[in-house]
């Protein structure tokens, strides 16, 4: 039997209210998951534009990396790195992704 012969059969001999309490269970089902569906939508819209931030943050980094001389020719002194005002900096992002630091050199 078909899907719907069989949802029609499990309604058979139902009283009028009780095919009326079961449509209003179906409906009331039908308008939680739309909300649900809505709401993954939101956070789905959220995360494509936190990558799109994301990914402009990282081509704006590697464009500056690619820019620096000598990189990676000698190890960074500790007094470059404490006084180089080009250094790692907190980047607030968005609120939903927090901040971005640059990650710290060890000796």
């Amino acid at each position: 039997p078909r899907p719907e012969m069989a949802a029609a059969a499990a309604f058979d001999g139902l009283s009028r209210e009780a095919l009326m309490q079961k449509v209003v269970e179906l409906q009331q089902g039908l308008a939680e998951l739309s909300v649900k569906v809505d709401t993954v939508k939101g956070e789905n819209n959220q995360l494509r534009d936190d990558n799109t931030v994301l990914k402009d943050y990282l081509n704006n980094l590697m464009a500056k990396v690619g820019k620096l001389s000598n990189l990676g020719t000698t190890a960074p002194s500790r007094v470059m790195i404490q006084h180089n005002p080009d250094g790692a900096q907190s980047v607030r992002v968005s609120d939903h992704i927090g901040e971005l630091t640059a990650p710290a050199m060890d000796d």
